[in-house]
């Protein structure tokens, strides 16, 4: 199991980065701002540069989707109730996702 949660969260790093990478992609192009912008417009202000918010940014990305990717293995095991399946999924996954949201905000 736990050579299948590495794999799993392996997969997830990658896919975070690349989904992240789309996303900026996207709403750059959405924005029609006329050049790419990595990273959200006031997050290098708050960590010293652009650089800096794009490694923040892209680092996140790759975190969260790398606990999801991790703790899917939960819900594939059929030994567990349902329940307890999807509170192994979901907690880990949402405290993640309150742990980013709270470092955007501050």
């Amino acid at each position: 199991m736990l050579r299948k949660m590495a794999r799993r969260g392996l997969i997830g790093l990658v896919a975070g980065v690349a989904l992240e990478h789309v996303i900026a992609l996207m709403t750059s192009i959405i924005l029609n701002m006329g050049y790419y912008s990595p990273c959200l417009v006031s997050l290098p202000e708050r960590v010293g540069g652009e650089i800096n918010a794009v490694l923040w940014q892209t680092g996140l990305s790759a975190l969260l989707c790398g606990v999801i990717g991790v703790c899917s293995v939960f819900l594939g095991n059929r030994r567990l109730p349902l329940r307890r399946r999807w509170l192994l999924f979901g907690v880990p996954v949402l405290v993640c996702l309150l742990v980013i949201v709270l470092l955007y905000l501050l």
